[in-house]
């Protein structure tokens, strides 16, 4: 019986782990534009000054003016750093490259770098 209760254990945890589909993504949340010291501002004029990401939506501010869109995620191994996430929408995907949880470069021409705002 005491076999039984273990392997019942064991089956439902990783049931519950299965489920759980991706890992957390860790560019959910606000971030902002973060130019090194030093670095001449007119190289990020083509980054926005902000990004919020929610579960279904990123919302990017370009000179002021937020634009939204519906995107999806494909986050993978987020427990380690570095890491990745690619998020996809109208316009195609874009890639996150993330040092730290809270530190990330947008993997375009300007390598705009945020963090967490």
């Amino acid at each position: 019986m005491k076999k039984l209760v273990s392997i019942s254990v064991i089956l439902l945890w990783a049931a519950a782990v299965a489920c759980s589909g991706q890992p957390p993504n860790p560019l959910i949340g606000k971030w902002k534009l973060s130019i090194p010291p030093g670095a001449d501002s007119k190289t990020y004029a083509y980054c926005a000054t902000s990004m919020v990401f929610t579960d279904t939506t990123q919302t990017l501010t370009y000179a002021g003016k937020p634009a939204s869109e519906k995107v999806t995620y494909n986050a993978a191994q987020t427990a380690v750093y570095p890491t990745t996430v690619y998020v996809i929408g109208n316009a195609g995907h874009t890639t996150y490259n993330f040092s730290s949880k809270d530190k990330l470069v947008q993997d375009t021409a300007a390598l705009c770098p945020y963090q967490r705002d």
